[in-house]
């Protein structure tokens, strides 16, 4: 199967939520004006809110039913297209409690399902309560796999999703300066790591005190950038994926599957609490009795 997908590059406006569900509906009006054939739109994290909300993620936070999701499904639906955009989250039973979190609705307007952000990054852990899961979505347009930011730079993520059979992984991301080298760096890994393609939304602009930088990219199975925007203004990029080429990698050269060794990650993160000893060589010394 190929579809075509599209990342979207922007600049939320802090607090301004009906402004930015607009912006969003706009640049979906465009790209399937000049790409009719685009499947999957991405946008990047907290796209309805800005990212330096403080403690005003509070009253911004919407459940799965609230206006800005009825407004995006709406907007799917009328161009036929599955869109992933952030959001904060509030729970459904429990208001107190906000999600960072991506939402992924079909062509069709309906919603398929959330992924909340498991890998909170410094103030967010202030306001947003971690998800738990990795789930992937089953769709006509394959199995997707959504991470947000920081999750990026933890390889379990991707390789977990992988392994529930997604067929595409996408990003949604507020990634800032100076952090450029990371971004490209950790992106590219997480697809080779799984031989998978991926479709990463960054945003651009100033919030408060935070500068993002853009350089949003679709990338291949083997880590190649098949589309990027380079720099810091909006706009959108677009790449067919084909799902066959992943398969077709994975049982030829690239078996990464097949050649692996779970029996011997057994042991996983029993030295994590070495890791932050002040003293490397006891974290070393620690390491070599366990084996």
């Amino acid at each position: 199967m190929k579809i075509q997908v599209a990342s979207v590059q922007f600049q939320p406006q802090l607090n301004r939520v009906a402004f930015n569900l607009r912006a969003m509906a706009k640049w979906v009006n465009r790209i399937k004006s000049e790409q009719i054939d685009i499947k999957l739109i991405v946008f990047p994290e907290l796209s309805t809110t800005g990212y330096e909300c403080g403690t005003g993620f509070y009253q911004l936070a919407e459940t799965v039913t609230g206006q800005s999701v009825q407004y995006m499904q709406n907007v799917a639906k009328r161009y036929h297209v599955y869109l992933i955009f952030g959001f904060a989250q509030r729970d459904q039973t429990n208001a107190g409690t906000i999600y960072n979190s991506t939402m992924l609705i079909n062509d069709q307007g309906q919603i398929v399902g959330t992924y909340q952000k498991v890998h909170l990054f410094d103030t967010e852990q202030r306001y947003f309560t971690p998800g738990k899961t990795y789930p992937v979505f089953k769709t006509k347009i394959g199995t997707i796999g959504m991470m947000i930011c920081y999750d990026t730079f933890f390889p379990e993520v991707a390789r977990i999703l992988a392994l529930e059979h997604a067929d595409l992984l996408t990003i949604s991301t507020n990634w800032e300066r100076p952090r450029i080298q990371d971004w490209e760096l950790c992106v590219r890994a997480r697809a080779l790591d799984n031989i998978i393609p991926i479709v990463a939304a960054n945003r651009i602009g100033f919030d408060k005190e935070l500068d993002f930088f853009g350089h949003s990219k679709i990338i291949d199975p083997l880590g190649t950038v098949m589309s990027s925007l380079d720099s810091e203004r909006p706009g959108y990029l677009q790449a067919t994926i084909d799902y066959e080429q992943t398969r077709g990698l994975r049982h030829g050269y690239y078996s990464i599957y097949q050649d692996a060794h779970p029996e011997t990650y057994s042991e996983k993160w029993h030295l994590q609490g070495n890791m932050d000893s002040k003293d490397p060589k006891t974290a070393v010394v620690k390491a070599e009795d366990a084996n």
